[in-house]
């Protein structure tokens, strides 16, 4: 017998154990893999027959943050890992009525399922484990989100739950990476929402400068004849708001909302006149 048998045996078992399985409903089983993150969690799938056709999904985890790691799309380090993750294993997306993204792949062939299972598991993994790298630093960090979340909850506060999305592309094929803070959509008219912060003037700037850059590519998009408001969301709290020192650049945001002033967090309660 050879000499390794024992230990491929042992190897073979303890990761057979690994595995477990729960049946949610009739039609749907989840898969807990044995395949973990960097935030100590097991990454779970889902897989259900529908007509010929078996699909493999993450069941919105990932974005519903259930690993406890956030994916940052401000972040446009971060969005280029993770994109050349989604295309190398040929990574489907959708989004379900609560704007929850799920990724999920197909086959119609039985003999394929744990392939997918592999490539959704690996992809799930990778992804939760870059989104917990410190890209940004901390007190950066903390900023934007501190006022993404303010700024989302003012807006819960005024908009139908069906009539926005946050952190929303204006396109997910082509115009995928030009995501807005929030997109207002009512009656097939569109409302782009950028929110602007920084914790020094340099990450102000750069705020500013992704804001512009959307913006622009809205404006010669096949969207343009639809959207009625281009507003940006101003962090006039933040360390590093300084208007002199930003004139310019705000400026040329205000040529990309036509001529539309800047609206301050101070003064959100405008928002309600202009999205009524």
């Amino acid at each position: 017998m050879n000499k390794y048998h024992e230990i491929y045996e042992n190897i073979k078992f303890c990761f057979d154990q690994l595995w477990s399985f729960k049946y949610r409903g009739a039609e749907t089983i989840e898969i807990i893999t044995p395949y973990s993150t960097t935030s100590n969690k097991f990454v779970s799938l889902f897989l259900t027959k529908r007509d010929d056709k078996f699909i493999v999904s993450d069941g919105g985890l990932l974005n519903s943050e259930a690993y406890e790691s956030q994916v940052d799309y401000d972040n446009q380090y971060l969005l280029k890992i993770l994109y050349h993750y989604e295309n190398h294993y040929q990574i489907k997306t959708t989004t379900d009525k609560k704007g929850c993204k799920h990724y999920y792949k197909t086959t119609t062939s039985e003999i394929l399922v744990p392939n997918l299972i592999y490539d959704l598991a690996q992809f799930i993994s990778m992804c939760v484990s870059s989104a917990t790298v410190e890209l940004d630093d901390l007190k950066e960090k903390e900023e934007k989100e501190t006022f993404r979340k303010n700024a989302n909850a003012f807006l819960e506060s005024i908009i139908d739950k069906g009539d926005r999305k946050f952190r929303a592309s204006l396109d997910k094929e082509k115009y995928r990476t030009v995501r807005f803070s929030a997109i207002i959509e009512k009656r097939n008219r569109l409302s782009l929402i950028s929110y602007v912060t920084g914790s020094n003037i340099t990450n102000y700037s750069n705020s500013i400068a992704r804001t512009n850059l959307n913006f622009e590519i809205a404006s010669n998009s096949k969207y343009a004849p639809y959207i009625d408001n281009k507003i940006v969301l101003m962090n006039d709290s933040a360390d590093g708001y300084a208007p002199v020192l930003l004139s310019n650049q705000i400026n040329i945001l205000r040529q990309h909302t036509n001529n539309e002033e800047p609206l301050k967090w101070s003064e959100k309660e405008k928002l309600k006149e202009i999205l009524k």
